[in-house]
């Protein structure tokens, strides 16, 4: 089953995009960067200028337009995006594909943390989230103007699928923070799909070791 991977980052986070490589995302080529401005390392996309924190909700929906513009949705069975201190279990997550529901979200589902909505749940963008081809092809795309209402690219996101109707399924192991949070011992963490808030190098390294043995 295709899937591409698609990585928020910055210019400025250079060391990051040079630590997934060196990682999880090693001799992987179905994967992009999109980002503010493009630091020559690996496969990136620049989709918005902006290199603020602020930016991270244009940049998401901008990344989404860019995939709609050319067909990108066409080439994979499913897309998964996620931030550039997301640690990502990649053989794990490959094995999860096949039993998905095409017309659903996977991952880290949030609810009650909006304080204009408290009953919008949405997926975490940082624990990752995996969406199909065929639920863009039928839904359409995320529109820009949903920032208008929020500047979170993950809220937007799930504005977009309520409005669809989009089921959000929560899957245990996509966590929206690192290890230390969860306590989680090193037999339980072959089993997980991804930690988010991993800026460390060396815990990037250690954890895909352990997700590999």
């Amino acid at each position: 089953m295709n899937y591409s991977i698609h990585i928020l980052t910055t210019h400025k986070n250079k060391d990051r995009q040079e630590s997934l490589l060196n990682t999880w995302l090693k001799g992987r080529s179905n994967y992009t960067f999109y980002t503010d401005k493009s630091t020559g390392i690996g496969n990136q996309a620049e989709v918005d200028p902006d290199d603020t924190y602020y930016s991270n909700g244009k940049k998401h929906l901008g990344e989404l337009q860019r995939i709609k513009t050319n067909n990108l949705h066409e080439q994979v069975d499913w897309l998964f995006f996620c931030d550039d201190d997301t640690c990502v279990n990649l053989p794990k997550l490959e094995s999860l594909l096949p039993s998905l529901n095409p017309y659903s979200m996977y991952g880290s589902c949030l609810s009650g943390t909006w304080p204009q909505d408290t009953t919008l749940n949405y997926m975490s963008g940082g624990a990752g989230y995996l969406i199909s081809s065929e639920a863009f092809k039928s839904f359409g795309f995320p529109d820009p103007s949903l920032l208008d209402i929020s500047f979170y690219s993950d809220v937007c996101v799930g504005i977009w699928a309520r409005l669809n109707e989009i089921q959000l399924v929560n899957v245990n192991g996509f966590h929206s923070q690192d290890p230390t949070f969860y306590g989680i011992d090193k037999q339980d963490l072959k089993n997980c799909y991804t930690f988010h808030y991993v800026k460390n190098a060396d815990l990037m390294k250690k954890l895909v070791e352990v997700f590999h043995d």
